[in-house]
């Protein structure tokens, strides 16, 4: 576990010598349909967690981002998955990513088992929204969760499943524009002395 940083976040201070720092996140999420009242009392028992922030080794994934969906993903070790809060639904988030302490890019990530491929083990899939000149694998993968697009749902096909992550990465993009949002672009958390990948 020692490439793995989970750091959840919720009051602005960090303690020294600890990888955990909390932040306050006042985001709220109603679902107006009655048939989804346990699903709105999860995502908002989720929601305390955020933002999160995580750390990892990029290890190879499914290979199907960037051949099938024309959508490149850097995933984290199970190790990592499995470190995320019990309470942390599957579905869509949106967030900022940095690779080695490069530049950090806004980002879209899936958190689950991606039902149109029967998935057998749950992951963590990020999407950098920035063409990277080198293979990530190896690399030092560092995000900051921020938000919650939508719950993990199957598709009727694979045109339909690319368009529903194209509009998570529209909706990504705005939400990640607003002042509050921005903030923690330039968190220390995406500083360290590991060489960048650009």
């Amino acid at each position: 576990m020692d490439q793995v940083k989970l750091l959840v976040v919720q009051f602005a201070r960090q303690a020294i010598g600890a990888t955990t720092r909390r932040v306050k996140h006042p985001l709220k999420l109603i679902l107006r349909n009655r048939n989804h009242k346990s699903i709105d009392c999860a995502i908002n028992n989720m929601l305390t967690h955020l933002p999160l922030f995580v750390s990892g080794e990029v290890t190879p994934g499914f290979k199907r981002g960037s051949k099938e969906l024309g959508i490149p993903t850097a995933n984290f070790p199970l190790e990592v998955v499995r470190s995320l809060p019990e309470s942390f639904i599957t579905g869509a988030y949106y967030g900022w990513a940095n690779i080695n302490n490069g530049e950090v890019h806004k980002m879209v990530m899936s958190v689950g088992w991606n039902p149109f491929y029967n998935n057998k083990e749950k992951s963590v899939e990020t999407h950098i929204l920035h063409n990277y000149n080198c293979d990530l694998y190896g690399n030092t993968l560092k995000i900051c969760i921020v938000g919650f697009l939508r719950p993990e749902r199957n598709f009727d096909s694979l045109e339909a499943l690319i368009t529903a992550i194209k509009a998570d990465i529209e909706e990504a993009k705005l939400k990640l524009d607003s002042a509050e949002n921005l903030k923690l672009r330039d968190d220390p958390f995406f500083t360290s002395d590991v060489k960048s990948c650009e």
